[in-house]
């Protein structure tokens, strides 16, 4: 049989305060003036503050006025418990401490959950007080009985202090056939039932996500009896906290750069993935950059002017990234392709809808982030990609995406080739498009089995949390996207907007014709738009009609045949002539033509 439970804490507790007898006494040894370090065994030093008050720290935290709240009244609770015993008053058994943190990023969970660690220990609730952070990498294994190795090593090492396991809701993956999370809970739950006297778990992430989480098994719920919500920071507490970093870095943040700030904030759109205090840590590092660029460009920067933070220095974006604006209006661009009427006439009234957003923000009212999610309908070659491109630059220009860029995938790109690698492979692709446009092809070939099932429910998740600097747009053939949305209720729902892309009418496509010539310096002989008119009525008019591409291949198999035929010729303004017939008949080129990338 192994040590009791109570003999283990009773030791540990033993040991600690012979380490402090050991501390003081090194304490009384050491000169005045030099730095006394002493690290106890197995506990990281930025957790051992002694001499700091941990109630100080968390009062002196921006915000978060209903979570010090919380936190006070768990340790009065804790306080109650200790003088009781102190004082020979029979005490009932513990309460369970762990504890269900919720709210977005940046709220300040991980740092409320640290000062806690130290607090449960101040009032010798836990021995070391020490935190250890977990996430689902650090639990879950790859294959069958891993993962209640892994889980033990880390809930072991937290033993004494307090574990921290983020978006813990990723333990448990509805849907999701061979996972190994609920092995990781299990293993979690009988640790906390054999050791409730030194280990304190708190599990934190999304709200919504949290609640059906705890659902999802009893013993959670019962193990877990107390949510904190951890509220987004306002801007003026946001301005407060990147206030107080710059100072930290040694700077005077400027009048004009408070103002700039706050309307970066004012013009932000607040949705799941807003990072709260990290949005300001990051813009903070960005600025402190770009001020020491501007400084150093000075002859001979006064004291004031090396610790100033000004306007100029604050970046475009909350992000911190500098955007590259594009050269031209992305919606005059819009305008000026070839067709298009209903889907240009949707854009615009997209952009609408994004305009009076801001001017509702301006004016102090309240503003929803509307789902801004889309699924493109139709033919290949019919402007998808283009459109999608120009949506992502209209919509950056109106602030409401940090970048504007455009990240195109397909199922090879999402689909692993085993259970596990696939949510990976769709988060680093929602990632890499986070602030622009995540385009799908062929999105419809993400149904169907255990694999693009995992695909899906990841990406619904994401579109989800990242939903205020990300649209998806999904792409394919009109009744393809149909039964694909049809046959998930998660999706319908998160595609509010559907726009149809028909296929062009013979003259748009002639007009396509002559754009892609004059683009490559050519021009057209006599007979070239009616030979070209001939040509495509022969072409059969089904779901493999190429439409632009279709111009894009004539034209390359035009050229080719014109360079064939002028292998002799230096007469310039022949090189640059395509002849009626330089055209070949489209029906190998139509045949050619399928399912594939849009233009």
């Amino acid at each position: 049989m192994g040590t009791p439970p109570v003999r283990n804490l009773r030791n540990a507790r033993l040991a600690q305060r012979l380490a402090d007898i050991v501390v003081e006494s090194v304490r009384e040894r050491t000169e005045p003036g030099e730095e006394l370090v002493v690290k106890r065994p197995d506990v990281p030093a930025s957790f051992d503050s002694p001499g700091a008050d941990p109630m100080a720290e968390l009062e002196a935290l921006t915000g978060l006025g209903s979570v010090k709240q919380e936190i006070e009244l768990l340790v009065a609770g804790a306080k109650a418990t200790k003088m009781r015993r102190d004082a020979g008053v029979p005490v009932p058994a513990p309460p369970a401490r762990h504890m269900v943190f919720t709210g977005n990023p940046g709220t300040g969970k991980t740092v409320v959950a640290r000062l806690f660690a130290r607090i449960l220990k101040d009032l010798g609730v836990l021995t070391s007080g020490h935190l250890v952070e977990a996430t689902r990498s650090t639990l879950v294994g790859q294959y069958l009985g891993e993962t209640s190795v892994k889980t033990r090593n880390v809930v072991q090492r937290a033993l004494g202090g307090v574990l921290f396991i983020d978006e813990a809701y990723s333990l448990y993956q509805e849907g999701v056939e061979e996972d190994f999370g609920p092995e990781a809970i299990a293993e979690l739950l009988k640790f906390m039932e054999n050791h409730r006297d030194d280990l304190v778990v708190i599990v934190a992430g999304y709200e919504r996500e949290m609640r059906r989480f705890i659902a999802s098994d009893p013993g959670l719920a019962s193990r877990f009896p107390g949510t904190v919500r951890f509220p987004d920071f306002t801007d003026g507490e946001l301005i407060e906290i990147f206030s107080t970093q710059v100072k930290s870095a040694g700077l005077e943040l400027a009048p004009g750069a408070r103002d700039r700030v706050a309307d970066l904030l004012r013009r932000a759109p607040r949705g799941r993935s807003f990072g709260n205090a990290r949005t300001m840590r990051n813009l903070c590092e960005r600025a402190t950059v770009l001020q020491a660029r501007r400084i150093t460009a000075l002859r001979k920067p006064t004291p004031e002017e090396l610790s100033a933070l000004l306007a100029e220095d604050i970046p475009d974006t909350l992000s911190g990234a500098t955007r590259v604006r594009p050269v031209t209006d992305p919606l005059a661009e819009l305008d000026g392709l070839i067709g298009l009427a209903d889907v240009k006439k949707e854009v615009h009234r997209l952009a609408a809808e994004a305009r009076a957003g801001d001017l509702r923000r301006a004016a102090g009212q309240q503003v929803t982030v509307p789902t801004r999610h889309m699924v493109f309908t139709g033919n290949p070659g019919t402007a998808k990609t283009t459109v999608a491109r120009l949506v992502a630059s209209a919509y950056a220009d109106l602030g409401l995406l940090s970048s504007g860029h455009l990240v195109e995938v397909a199922r090879a790109d999402l689909i692993g080739s085993y259970i596990g690698q696939t949510a990976p492979r769709v988060r680093a692709a929602v990632e890499q498009a986070l602030g622009g446009v995540l385009f799908i092809d062929e999105a419809y070939s993400l149904a169907g089995d255990s694999y693009t099932q995992e695909a899906v429910s990841t990406l619904v998740q994401l579109m989800e949390e990242y939903r205020s600097d990300l649209v998806v747009i999904a792409a394919g053939y009109e009744r393809e996207m149909e039964s694909f949305l049809a046959a998930n209720s998660g999706l319908a729902s998160r595609f509010p907007k559907r726009v149809a892309f028909p296929d062009y009418s013979d003259d748009e496509l002639v007009q396509i014709f002559e754009h892609l010539a004059a683009a490559e310096g050519l021009r057209l002989g006599p007979g070239v738009p009616a030979r070209l008119r001939t040509l495509i009525r022969d072409v059969p008019r089904g779901p493999a009609f190429g439409n632009g591409r279709l111009m894009r291949n004539l034209l390359d198999a035009a050229v080719a045949a014109q360079s064939e035929r002028l292998t002799d010729s230096s007469d310039a303004a022949e090189l640059s002539t395509l002849a009626a017939g330089d055209l070949e008949p489209a029906g190998s080129a139509a045949a050619a033509e399928g399912p594939g990338l849009y233009l």
